[in-house]
């Protein structure tokens, strides 16, 4: 159930929406970069002054639905295919005259 905020404005939010995601981009790289470096140093724990990683090496499988797709045909999948709802956002500049 959607509920209505009182002095909502969607313009105003929008625009507020993109320049939190415009300041949290280069912090987003600073740590993915931080979580690269860290990896590469092959510990599987590391101890910080206050705070320790964990790095932990996993297996995941996935599979190739386009080349299942191809191989078996559409008919022998439809059983086993679930389709879901999504609502997405895609926040982009406007070209402003």
């Amino acid at each position: 159930m959607k509920h209505a905020v009182i002095n909502f404005i969607p313009a105003l939010a929008v625009d507020e929406l993109a320049e939190l995601l415009a300041q949290i981009a280069p912090l987003q790289k600073r740590a993915d970069d931080l979580k690269e470096q860290l990896k590469a140093t092959g510990l599987e724990r590391i101890i910080g002054t206050k705070h320790e990683a964990v790095v932990s090496l996993s297996e995941r499988e996935t599979m190739d639905t386009k080349r299942l797709r191809e191989d078996l045909g559409e008919a022998l999948l439809a059983p086993y295919l679930r389709s879901t709802l999504v609502t997405t956002l895609k926040v982009t500049a406007r070209k402003v005259h």
